[in-house]
């Protein structure tokens, strides 16, 4: 990792991303989480205020450690106990089939690289009975959006070390092993809708016990 990708931008990044309006909609994604959860792209640990009270214990992976000093900070405050992996979510995830209750994303997938496999390796870790959790940024569904997403990305790629800003969430989660159950999309306020278009909602594996179809609100 170069300067700017290990120092400057995860400090740019905490920034933009760890006010109210962003805590709000964490704690209400987070809200179904229970048991032993993992948390891909756990970065500095913003999440770990989120969690309820259901959750047991909470192992985060993510392929780099970043700001280490308040990590360790933000671990030492969890009411649960914390485990760290550094591993790409990507490959071949450390842990048995079917080992957790719980899979939480929260302004990840866009910049996971190899998405598909890293969807069916999450897939393959959760419990057939557990929920995927996510709250992501993506592609918008008004077309004169997503043609300004389209050509920002490339630069939105390399300023912001590999995220997306055109990628259609839900058809990727539902590509990756999962069946949405709840979805809500909705544009942040105060945010450009080419950087702030949400998806926020809940998976299930497939073969997993069912639910009511998705519920799908309008950007």
């Amino acid at each position: 990792m170069g300067l700017y990708a290990e120092h400057i931008f995860p400090r740019l990044m905490e920034s933009g991303l760890k006010g109210e309006l962003h805590r709000r909609y964490r704690r209400r994604v987070l809200s179904r989480a229970q048991g032993h959860v993992l948390e891909v792209g756990f970065g500095t640990g913003l999440n770990l205020e989120c969690y309820p009270m259901s959750v047991r214990r909470v192992t985060g992976i993510d392929p780099a450690a970043v700001l280490e000093r308040r990590v360790r900070a933000r671990i030492a405050r969890a009411p649960f106990p914390v485990d760290r992996v550094i591993h790409d979510a990507a490959d071949r995830l450390p842990f048995p089939d079917g080992h957790f209750d719980t899979v939480t994303t929260t302004w990840t997938l866009c910049s996971i690289e190899r998405l598909r496999d890293a969807l069916l390796e999450l897939r393959r870790a959760l419990k057939p009975s557990g929920e995927l959790l996510f709250l992501e940024h993506g592609r918008n569904d008004k077309g004169w959006v997503s043609r300004v997403q389209d050509t920002l990305n490339p630069i939105q790629n390399v300023v912001a070390c590999g995220c997306n800003i055109n990628r259609k969430i839900d058809d990727e989660i539902e590509g990756g092993g999962f069946r949405i159950v709840d979805l809500d999309r909705f544009t942040m306020p105060g945010v450009p809708r080419a950087l702030g278009s949400v998806y926020l909602g809940v998976a299930r594996p497939r073969g997993g016990s069912r639910l009511a179809g998705p519920r799908r609100a309008g950007p």
